[in-house]
């Protein structure tokens, strides 16, 4: 669970946005698209997403990457 803070930012989504386009425009980094995806519960089968749709972006994807980090250490 990606707990939202103060910092994140909330986009409406568009026709022909994608999780990974848009961890690359908020994150400069493509591979982060599942950051997005977790904070909003939506499905990670597809990158694609539903136009016209609320989508918060996490600001803290430091905390969220050494979280992430930490449950997966001893996998």
């Amino acid at each position: 669970t990606i707990q939202p803070t103060s910092n994140d930012i909330y986009v409406i989504t568009t026709a022909g946005d994608r999780y990974d386009t848009l961890a690359l425009d908020y994150y400069n980094d493509s591979t982060l698209w599942w950051i997005i995806a977790s904070a909003n519960g939506r499905n990670k089968d597809s990158l694609v997403v539903t136009p016209g749709v609320q989508m918060r972006i996490p600001s803290n994807t430091d905390d969220v990457i050494e979280q992430y980090n930490k449950l997966n250490a001893d996998r």
